[in-house]
């Protein structure tokens, strides 16, 4: 569906719900639209319910003539932020979403985001394509699971997580954690601002200035920071260092800033403010292709967990750009230490040339969607230079000191674009591990619901996230559990509290009844920690 043939429709369609307003006395300041959608501001103490908005969404004719980038009506003056010319009739309203925000610490605005159109049959085939889109857009699903949001008030590309999208930050964090313990890694916190100093030393003020914010404080030049690998270059030059140290492995869910173009910025995919699963190994150079051999078959690990697997990664070298620092007989050994690391496990690889870091080459793994889309996630640097930049030693065995190689490692990328792309991939349905809410309980009527309360509380006894849902109809509630992506629905009657069991219902539309409690528990539990990427506790229940 092309969106940009409704701009004009939907601009009338807001300015008709602003003059609305207005008539009815509301502080109306602006009109403009957004994606898939217009917007109209109102200044107000209080907020506003979609009910409430819904009663200025009616038609009216109107001949507003726009002047500059505002117009006037009834003594206000409202401002159209967009340069779409308002066209058509809009008799069909839909208001999809109220929010607030603060344009000053003295203002409120209510925003109000609707569509219109000319015919009743368009507003239908618009909602029945915004459902699909639903499905696949994380920005979509992660409103419509109240997992996140951004606010002007706050800034482009800077994200808010709301307690469930902490939670699945959560489980990814701790599972990473995991996977960083089996491979030697001791976590690490830096700050988030540095002296320029540092930023000059490893190069970034240079290569990387027009994306860092850099700011002056006590005549002082500070810069928040875009990487977290010359902060733990710092921590390794904070003692001495022996070859029998090496490999040293630090690893950080540092927080880092990117200042990306406004117009670049895309949801949690394209963002100003994320958390790297952050890694820098220091090591010998003849340590060097076994720590890249480990990091590669980690990676495919944690991929695999996920749910890609396969003909769905495709791995990456990405050579030297031509912005870069560093001389040839460097950049050649740390392209064939990868080139030798991929080689001896056999893995088919496609070269990228140019697309190399600023310090080092790479290895890139993509990823393919339920979508058919290629997603670049983790990835493995070799980096010679830093360490020479930074003047970084350890004492070798010949008493001798010698510069250690770095290798900068990240395998979910960050953990904004690991949970877009799973939003997508999944289409909201995560698999239980990583589901907000892993089981709703739902009591057929209210002389069983204490029964199902003490379902709820053993499973939260055992860390199950769990919701007990008693309001609606139960096929008005088993279809909200399937829209809110629930992995697993409990319906209990008086049969099942006779019998101390539950009907089980799954993803699938699967259905089983008379399942012990214990024996559900028991193979969720087995899912959980299994991190399975599929419900198997309903295909074992079977």
């Amino acid at each position: 569906m092309s969106l940009e043939q409704y701009k004009g429709l939907w601009l009338k369609g807001g300015i008709t719900l602003a003059l609305n307003l207005i008539d009815d006395n509301k502080r109306v300041v602006e009109v403009g639209l957004g994606e898939r959608d217009f917007y109209v501001d109102v200044e107000s103490e209080s907020s506003m319910s979609l009910e409430e908005a819904k009663k200025y969404a009616v038609f009216r004719q109107s001949d507003v003539k726009i002047e500059g980038n505002s117009f006037s009506y009834k003594g206000q003056t409202v401002v159209v932020a967009s340069d779409v010319k308002p066209e058509g009739n809009p008799r069909y309203f839909e208001i999809l979403n109220i929010s607030v925000h603060h344009p000053s610490a003295e203002k409120q605005y209510v925003r109000i985001r609707g569509i219109a159109f000319e015919t009743e049959e368009q507003l239908k085939d618009y909602l029945g394509w915004l459902e699909r889109a639903t499905e696949t857009d994380h920005r979509i699903i992660g409103e419509k699971m109240d997992l996140f949001s951004f606010h002007e008030e706050v800034g482009p590309g800077l994200v808010l997580y709301h307690p469930k999208g902490q939670l699945i930050r959560n489980e990814l964090i701790q599972y990473m954690r995991e996977i960083n313990d089996s491979m030697g890694y001791k976590e690490v916190y830096t700050s988030h601002v540095y002296r320029t100093v540092l930023w000059k030393i490893s190069g970034h003020y240079e290569m990387y200035k027009d994306k860092m914010l850099i700011f002056t404080h006590e005549d002082d030049e500070l810069g928040i920071k875009p990487m977290n690998c010359p902060a733990h270059i710092l921590i390794y030059k904070s003692r001495e260092r022996s070859y029998k140290d090496l490999p040293i492995r630090f690893s950080e869910f540092g927080n880092v800033y990117r200042w990306e173009k406004k117009g670049e910025l895309y949801g949690l995919l394209r963002i100003r403010g994320f958390t790297q699963d952050d890694g820098h190994v220091f090591l010998r150079e003849d340590q060097l292709k076994d720590e890249v051999k480990t990091l590669v078959k980690k990676t495919l690990e944690v991929l695999e967990k996920l749910g890609f697997k396969g003909e769905d990664v495709r791995i990456n070298l990405s050579t030297r750009p031509d912005e870069s620092i560093g001389s040839d007989e460097l950049w050649e050994k740390a392209t064939k230490s990868l080139i030798d690391a991929l080689n001896e496990l056999g893995i088919k690889y496609v070269v990228k040339e140019k697309e190399g870091a600023f310090y080092g080459p790479k290895i890139d793994f993509d990823i393919r969607d339920s979508l058919g889309r290629w997603w670049q996630l983790s990835t493995i640097q070799v980096d010679f230079n830093l360490p020479e930049r930074f003047k970084l030693e350890y004492k070798d065995k010949d008493g001798k000191l010698k510069r250690p190689v770095m290798v900068h490692r990240a395998i979910y990328g960050s953990l904004e674009r690991i949970m877009a792309i799973l939003l997508e991939h999944y289409r909201g349905k995560l698999p239980t591990w990583l589901s907000p809410v892993q089981v709703r309980v739902l009591p057929i009527n209210e002389e069983v619901k204490d029964y199902a309360e003490s379902i709820a509380n053993k499973l939260r006894s055992l860390r199950i996230r769990v919701e007990v849902d008693v309001e609606d109809t139960l096929s008005k509630r088993i279809k909200r559990a399937y829209d809110d992506g629930v992995p697993y629905i409990l319906v209990v009657g008086k049969r099942e509290m006779a019998e101390g069991k539950v009907t089980v219902r799954a993803r699938g539309n699967v259905e089983i009844r008379g399942v012990d409690v214990e024996r559900f528990t028991s193979e969720l539990l087995k899912e959980v920690l299994n991190r399975s990427p599929t419900n198997t506790a309903i295909e074992s229940l079977k």
